[in-house]
């Protein structure tokens, strides 16, 4: 070999050596330089146990974030990002996928519905820009998530998603007018049953513009009384809820038609004639029951607008569910205003308040 390609074989070989001796100690030390980095956007209550960097690859475990209570409100076992390293020199960060594996969210919201945690981080500067970012593929398994309502109930109300399993694909950050598509399966669990939700579509994240099909089945509603029983209303001591929907949000206007099936209702048994469920004579509820195989199916069609702030999605499929339920009962309704008006003869009856005790009793309902 002549001496020139030596010399240039040998300058080689020692920048390959440096290149991975430095490689190496960044890799040693990447677990304190991205904790650290964490820390600074997520604040002092996140933690993690151990971080390992490979090429192309992390993967970090116990993951933890903590309020300053020392309430948690995420955590996950195991994390794994997969991402071609040579884009974070780019304006464009490509990851092919990022895995959670038993992970947990807590979503909590004050009295006046304002969410209290997970805190927002701060936003950057507005002099400085964040990376765009874009995710080809997110998977979650195993995961739960706990919904702390302050608004709905006097006392702040639980309700608990488990066994979630997610597949969102085609997420950008900042986003942007494209759609993702994703895959949905949990389970809701309940005193006496345990429901199941399932739910897959598109969504546009920056305007929410969505097409997508939500199915329940078998809901413990004994679950949900802070949703739809209120003073005065019998006591619902079992029943279940078989829910399809297929929902199309467009400008921020939402049609959803659907149709449920109430089936398996028990009340308490020393309620009295006069006694109502969802504001609806219960003699009838109970006489259609007794005639169906014990459900009671109907259909419905869910419309509104999202900007207009008097509209709200559990209070209007709320009101549907009576309104397609007295139908289904023979009873003649109406809505005025905000009330629903029964104008059956026996509804009436059953209230014994005339049209405006009627409207006042229902109207409680969507407060």
């Amino acid at each position: 070999m002549k001496k020139g390609a030596k010399k240039y074989l040998l300058i080689a070989a020692t920048m390959f050596v440096i290149f991975g001796v430095g490689a190496a100690i960044l890799i040693q030390h990447a677990n304190r330089l991205i904790e650290r980095q964490l820390r600074e956007t997520l604040g002092q209550g996140f933690s993690v146990k151990k971080i390992s960097l490979t090429w192309g690859k992390v993967e970090a475990t116990g993951i933890r974030l903590t309020t300053s209570q020392g309430k948690e409100v995420l955590k996950t076992d195991t994390l794994v990002l997969k991402a071609d390293f040579r884009s974070a020199l780019s304006k464009d960060r490509l990851i092919s996928s990022l895995v959670l594996k038993s992970p947990y969210l807590l979503i909590e919201t004050d009295r006046k519905g304002i969410l209290v945690n997970p805190v927002i981080p701060k936003k950057a500067d507005q002099g400085t820009s964040p990376p765009s970012l874009f995710i080809q593929d997110i998977t979650i398994e195993n995961g739960s998530l706990d919904y702390l309502n302050g608004k709905i109930a006097k006392s702040p109300f639980l309700t608990k998603l488990r066994n979630i399993k997610l597949d969102f694909q085609n997420m950008s950050i900042p986003f942007r007018e494209v759609f993702s598509t994703y895959s949905l399966l949990a389970d809701i669990p309940g005193k006496l049953n345990k429901g199941t939700l399932q739910s897959k579509g598109k969504i546009m994240l920056k305007t929410m513009d969505t097409e997508c099909t939500v199915t329940l089945k078998g809901l413990d509603i004994t679950g949900f009384k802070p949703y739809f029983q209120k003073k005065g209303d019998v006591d619902v001591t079992r029943g279940l809820l078989d829910l399809d929907m297929t929902i199309k949000i467009s400008a921020n206007k939402i049609h959803a038609p659907g149709r449920a099936v109430l089936k398996d209702l028990q009340f308490r048994s020393d309620t009295g004639t006069g006694q109502h469920f969802l504001s609806l004579p219960l003699r009838a509820v109970m006489n259609f029951l007794k005639d169906n195989n014990n459900q009671i199916a109907f259909d419905f069609i869910l419309e509104g607008n999202l900007n207009n702030p008097q509209f709200n999605i559990r209070q209007s499929l709320v009101e549907k569910i009576t309104l397609g339920l007295a139908q289904k009962l023979g009873l003649s309704v109406t809505k005025i205003g905000e009330s629903i008006i029964v104008l059956g003869g026996e509804g009436l009856k059953q209230f014994g308040k005339g049209i405006k005790g009627v409207g006042e009793g229902i109207r409680d309902i969507f407060k």
